[in-house]
């Protein structure tokens, strides 16, 4: 399939409705969303059903939904948010409180650069999660007022989504993964 130039973020939403895959839309490229692997949707899964039981699941979203910034319409693996403006009638959310990556081989270099580097004009984010599905790893960007602090990779233990109080042991977040 040939991708089309477009200009903005507008003509590529009405674009991509039109799709049978999934795109990104980032500083106006757009790429196609590369398939999931087992290691990848069972590391997803767990953290998505341990958010939604311990927030509800009117805060918390998977990775079928468009988060929508000032230059980018980008699919975070999981998403929470508590602001009103994000209720069940918008197209994209746009006021996340948490973003959770699940990072794989053909996607780890964009969500720990590109992505990283989108998500931290968010203005009502609090922090961001990377968690690889290839090992037990785990990293934290929070917000500290105007500054971002990267925490030293977590490979063992609990990891604390501090933004919302709740805390994932390594073996819950990779339940399945490792066989």
């Amino acid at each position: 399939m040939r991708i089309p130039h477009l200009a903005g973020i507008d003509e590529f939403v009405r674009w991509e409705e039109q799709q049978e895959d999934r795109y990104e839309f980032a500083q106006g490229e757009i790429s196609l969303l590369p398939g999931a692997m087992p290691r990848h949707e069972i590391v997803l899964l767990n953290v998505l059903f341990a958010l939604r039981a311990g927030l509800g699941a009117t805060h918390v979203y998977g990775s079928g939904l468009k988060l929508r910034m000032e230059q980018s319409i980008r699919y975070p693996d999981v998403l929470v948010s508590f602001d009103p403006r994000d209720h069940l009638d918008v197209p994209h959310l746009r006021f996340p409180t948490l973003l959770v990556e699940v990072l794989s081989k053909s996607t780890s270099a964009t969500d720990r650069g590109a992505k990283a580097d989108e998500y931290r004009t968010i203005e009502t984010l609090r922090e961001y999660v990377l968690i690889d599905s290839r090992k037990r790893w785990a990293q934290t960007i929070r917000r500290a007022g105007e500054d971002w602090i990267v925490s030293l990779p977590i490979t063992g233990g609990s990891v604390r989504f501090e933004s919302v109080g709740l805390s994932m042991t390594c073996d819950e977040i990779y339940a399945g993964a490792e066989r």
